[in-house]
């Protein structure tokens, strides 16, 4: 039970007034649930009234995982006022991993006051690892600019190419002439799937890569990398690589990456409907059948009771709830009465499940149930989830 109520409470988070959200970021400490104080602390960030902010600051450093302690602080950067500064950057400073460190000081950085720069400075130049003193140069580079000579003498640094484009990518915001040095490097790298993503990014920037990038993406030798390239991409090809794409996505032999290339080649293609579902139909893997359906469900509402009697069967509870969650975002913008005829066939299943089980499906089902009831309805659930922890702690 305790470790099950977090995931459920952290679904409902967001919808959480601020009040409530203490009541309940308060349970999470009591059961030791670091990922939930986390979520709560995000969610509170934009409702907090001002004399609540040094205590939810406080709240985050004694988070002990510096991943979730990271993201909180860099969550709570922009609403923290200048006289917690200080505190906020000796919390940066304590991280040990420099990627985390490297975060929250990015998250920090334009908010900090001219007297803590040169503190940050010093911090950021600590950081060994070029990857993540480059993103902190170049976040302390709104406030000084001259930073970006040694921001960019550190990306040049780094030795995998892949991570040096990303770099060199981020900079260019700054100095755009860098995208040329950018996709001559990307041209490098070996790995196919990193060139392909590589390629991919800065396509954004540069619309006249994005017949090499699409070659790159069409080189990748596994489908599931070239399904996963080939999809980001859709969104910007010109027609006739439109044409081409849906050419490629028919060979597949794995109908999941051809559904799911069809499914986004059909938001701009919507003749292609027909056949992303049939492809969709056509897998085996109940929870992966599932996932595609849910995904055309959007498109084809007709497809949601077909998409929920499917994972009604899905056996692995993981999977069930997985397939659910995705599921109720397209239930959740159907109209109340529809979907309150679907509601019983969802209910029928949970019904056989246990109270741990219970608590899954809840966070899966968070969009429908404030779908139907509201906030009012989300607040109950929140303080029954915080009651059942007490009783069963």
């Amino acid at each position: 039970m305790r470790s099950i109520a977090p995931q459920a409470l952290s679904a409902l988070a967001h919808k959480l007034p601020a009040e409530l959200l203490l009541k309940t970021l308060s349970t999470a400490r009591a059961i030791l649930d670091q990922e939930y104080c986390l979520k709560a602390l995000n969610a509170l960030g934009d409702k907090l009234p001002e004399e609540l902010i040094p205590g939810a600051l406080i709240a985050a450093q004694l988070i002990e995982l510096e991943k979730y302690r990271a993201q909180a602080l860099s969550a709570l950067a922009n609403k923290l006022p200048e006289t917690l500064m200080p505190e906020a950057l000796t919390a940066a400073q304590l991280i040990e991993l420099e990627k985390y460190r490297a975060q929250v000081l990015s998250a920090l950085a334009n908010k900090l006051p001219e007297a803590l720069i040169p503190e940050a400075l010093i911090t950021a130049r600590s950081i060994v690892d070029n990857r993540y003193r480059v993103q902190v140069l170049n976040a302390l580079a709104d406030k000084l600019p001259e930073l970006l000579t040694e921001a960019l003498a550190a990306a040049q640094a780094i030795e995998l190419e892949s991570d040096r484009v990303q770099a060199l990518i981020l900079l260019a915001d700054k100095l755009p002439e860098l995208l040329t040095e950018a996709l001559a490097t990307a041209r490098k790298i070996q790995d196919e799937k990193s060139r392909a993503e590589a390629l991919s990014a800065l396509a954004h920037k540069l619309p006249e890569v994005l017949s090499e990038a699409f070659t790159a993406a069409c080189s990748i030798a596994t489908e599931r990398y070239r399904a996963e390239a080939l999809s980001a991409l859709v969104d910007k090809l010109p027609p006739q690589l439109l044409s081409d794409t849906l050419t490629t996505a028919r060979d597949f032999q794995d109908n999941l990456s051809r559904a799911k290339v069809l499914s986004a080649l059909a938001d701009r293609l919507p003749e292609l409907l027909p056949e992303a579902l049939a492809a969709a139909r056509s897998i085996a893997d109940e929870p992966s059948r599932a996932q595609a359906l849910s995904v055309l469900a959007d498109r084809l509402p007709e497809l949601l009771p077909e998409a929920l009697n499917i994972i009604r069967e899905i056996a692995n509870e993981k999977y069930c709830t997985d397939a659910l969650s995705s599921l109720a975002l397209v239930l959740a913008r159907m109209p109340v009465n529809k979907l309150f005829t679907l509601l019983p066939n969802i209910l029928h299943k949970l019904s056989f499940r246990t109270r741990r089980d219970l608590l899954q499906d809840l966070a899966a089902l968070i969009p429908i149930i404030f779908a139907l009831g509201g906030s009012a309805t989300i607040d109950e659930v929140a303080l029954a989830i915080c009651d059942v922890v007490k009783w069963w702690r």
